[in-house]
């Protein structure tokens, strides 16, 4: 499948496989990926919020950003980031671990990562993405287009 663009030029498309598009973008996989979801949460969660409770005055900054991601995990929002910025995180904690867990957790990050149009789709991202927008189609609240209706002229509001 071969696309043009502007200058003439063309540009190559290559399709996913059909399994690894049904897994990561087909709704009805959901409910494995809020399961994944909740439990990588609720570990960040915890690890995070254990090491707030034993920092002495404000906190510890990385300590908060962990439970951050954690909620945002089990709430389902901004489910690709919050896995990604959960991961990069908690690479400081997965040192108490051994190499199987550390291999189950770098795993679940990676497919939450992947997984992101569908692992918070049993979650706020199922409403949440649409008003901000995805990469191939801008969103309600940033578009100004508002479904079944034309573009709102944003010059016009007060």
């Amino acid at each position: 499948m071969e696309r043009r663009q502007m200058s003439g030029a063309r540009e190559r498309v290559l399709p996913d496989p059909a399994l690894l598009r049904d897994v990561l973008a087909d709704v009805r996989f959901a409910p494995i990926w809020l399961a994944l979801r909740v439990v990588l949460g609720w570990l960040w969660l915890e690890g995070g919020w254990s090491r707030l409770q034993g920092a002495p005055g404000s906190g510890d900054p990385l300590a908060l950003g962990l439970t951050l991601a954690g909620i945002a995990l089990i709430l389902g929002v901004l489910t690709g980031p919050a896995a990604f910025v959960g991961g990069c995180l908690s690479v400081e904690l997965w040192d108490s671990a051994g190499v199987p867990v550390i291999t189950l957790l770098f795993a679940a990050v990676v497919w939450l990562v992947l997984a992101w149009k569908t692992a918070g789709w049993i979650g706020l991202d199922r409403w949440l993405l649409p008003l901000l927008g995805m990469p191939w189609r801008g969103g309600v609240l940033f578009d100004g287009v508002r479904s079944g209706s034309a573009p709102i002229d944003n010059r016009r509001l007060p």
